[in-house]
């Protein structure tokens, strides 16, 4: 990898604050943040200190179309 940039490669990191199955609450601290930044992420390309509430399985609640179990084989 010599010659190259380095990786700013660097997991996700978060704290799950609350999550009864179908919302959840994660929470961003600010020294991952700042990880983020000092390790070259860009700051569009990484979430912003705080908590954020989510919904699992919006996608599929809004395309039933796609779920396996009511797919028909032929």
């Amino acid at each position: 990898m010599s010659g190259q940039e380095p990786s700013t490669f660097r997991p996700f990191v978060f704290t799950v604050i609350e999550d009864d199955g179908v919302n959840v609450t994660i929470e961003v601290s600010e020294e991952d943040y700042q990880v983020d930044l000092a390790a070259g992420i860009d700051k569009e390309a990484t979430m912003k200190p705080g908590r954020y509430k989510m919904k699992r399985g919006g996608f599929l609640a809004r395309h039933p179309e796609l779920k396996l179990d009511e797919k028909k084989r032929t």
